[in-house]
Parts: structure tokens; C-alpha cells; sequence
């Protein structure tokens, strides 16, 4: 944003004030503003602008999270929280997340005054699976009253799904009976590194998607079929696919539906 002098007496001075808007620009940044005249000497000149935007409430080394690891293994992140706020005591009032299932978090206020760690653990017995949640850091700053950590939870196992995420595109509905006018197809493949194993069931977080299952090579490697044709007419859909095996260790593995609702 810029505002200026747009009419200068002949030898006097005038003000061009440049503005940096903080809701758009992080971290550090060089940017440049162009100045154009009617002086045939200089019709054009350029202003270099440097600086670091910093934030209210800092977490480092990031405020997006990888608790990736096999199962059982013991997977801990830990997060620095603190204030650049100077006029206002620093406090962090409350921890809370959409996926308490699947992460555990601690918060240690440090010696020194306004700083914090978050100490993250993954669940070690998660089955198999690859998804997002979020961790929501509630504060006592008036410029930054809530912080949102995005933390991507993994767990990888000797049985492989491929693919781990699967989008049925639009699915289109008849406008008067609210059906899908045909139900989408897609396949996967379910496989064991080492060992054998055997699919006990397939289960569904919702109505609507029903799946066959192929062996391909029987104890190693099955294909899966999911046809999906929904009950209910809604723009998204985000859902789950729970493949349940016999294996102790990977009890399950979790596949992500995705899917687009459109009219006729």
C-alpha cells in the first residue's frame, strides 16, 4: 500500500510512505516499489524495501509437524512457543486437538518467563494409516489469541496399500431422486512386504461404499474393489476405508476416501 505527494513545488520536498501488510507477508522479505515522473531526467525510480515480519506468537522450528514411524515405535516432536509481544505477559491457556486419538501432547512452561515447550507423541498402536489433524494452542495475546499446529500422523507397517488415499472425483446425482445416477469404481492393491497375512473384513466410516476383495496371491497380495454410491447429496465427502487383517501387529490399515458431489 502506498500513499504519496502527488504534486511537488518546484524545489520542495515531498512524501511517499510504503506499507507492508502484515496479514500477507511472514518471515523476511525484499520488495520493490516503482516511482514514475514527469521529470525528463528521472522519469522512473525504484525503492528497495527489506525487513523481517514477525510474528505475535512464535513457534519454532515449525508450526507444521511429521509424527511418522513404524508400529510401536516411540515417535516425540517438541515445539518452542514464545511471544514477541513486549507489552503483555505471555501465556498459553489451554491445549486442545481435532485428533486426540492419535497424538498425545504435554505443555512444559520453561524458566524462563513467556516461553513454553509442547511435547508431541504419536500413539505407537495406531494402525497403519497416513493422515492430518490439527493442534490448537490457546493464548492469552489479543493479536494472536489461538495458534494452529498442523501435524501429519503416519504409521508404516510391512502391509502396503496402494494407493493410500483414494478420490472418486465428482459424482454426479439425479436433480429429483438425490441418487447418484451411477456408482464410481476404483481398485487397490493390498500387499505384505515380509510374511503372510489374511483380510478378516472391510469396513466404512459411512453409507454408501461397498468393496470386493480378489486375491491375487493368496496370503501376499489382494486387490480391492470399492464402488461408492452415496445415499445423501452433499458437495464433499470425506471418509474411511478400514481394511482389518489378522496380522497382531498391523491389526488394520486405514485407506482415506475422498469424493466431490455435483448436480446434473
Amino acid at each position: 500500500m502506498a500513499q504519496y505527494d502527488k504534486v511537488i513545488p518546484p524545489g520542495q520536498e515531498g512524501t511517499i510512505t510504503l506499507e507492508i501488510d502484515g496479514k500477507k507477508v511472514s518471515g523476511p522479505f525484499n520488495k520493490r516499489a516503482t516511482v514514475k515522473t514527469n521529470d525528463p531526467r528521472h522519469p522512473q525510480m525504484t525503492i528497495a524495501l527489506a525487513g523481517k515480519i514477525m510474528a505475535y506468537v512464535d513457534i519454532k522450528p515449525t508450526s507444521r509437524v511429521y509424527l511418522s514411524g513404524m508400529y510401536g515405535e516411540q515417535v516425540t516432536k517438541e515445539l518452542t512457543v514464545t511471544s514477541n509481544d513486549m507489552k503483555k505477559d505471555f501465556e498459553i491457556l489451554e491445549l486442545k486437538s481435532n485428533i486426540d486419538d492419535k497424538i498425545t501432547y504435554k505443555l512444559i512452561p520453561d524458566a524462563e518467563p513467556g516461553k513454553y515447550t509442547v511435547k508431541l507423541w504419536k500413539n505407537p498402536k495406531l494402525p497403519t494409516l497416513h493422515t492430518w489433524g490439527s493442534l490448537f494452542i490457546e493464548t492469552n495475546s489479543e493479536h494472536s489469541p489461538q495458534k494452529v499446529v498442523q501435524i501429519n500422523v503416519a504409521t508404516r507397517g510391512s502391509i502396503v496399500c496402494q494407493p493410500s488415499t483414494v478420490n472418486f472425483g465428482a459424482v454426479r446425482f439425479a436433480e429429483e431422486s438425490q441418487t447418484s445416477l451411477s456408482p464410481s469404481e476404483k481398485t487397490l492393491t493390498i500387499f505384505k512386504v515380509n510374511g503372510e497375512f489374511q483380510i478378516r473384513d472391510v469396513e466404512f466410516s459411512s453409507q454408501g461404499y461397498k468393496a470386493e476383495i480378489e486375491p491375487v496371491e493368496d496370503g501376499k497380495r489382494y486387490k480391492i474393489i470399492v464402488h461408492f454410491s452415496p445415499e445423501e447429496k452433499k458437495k464433499q465427502y470425506h471418509d474411511e476405508m478400514i481394511i482389518n487383517t489378522d496380522d497382531p501387529n498391523e491389526p488394520s490399515v486405514r485407506v482415506r476416501l475422498i469424493a466431490r458431489g455435483v448436480g446434473t
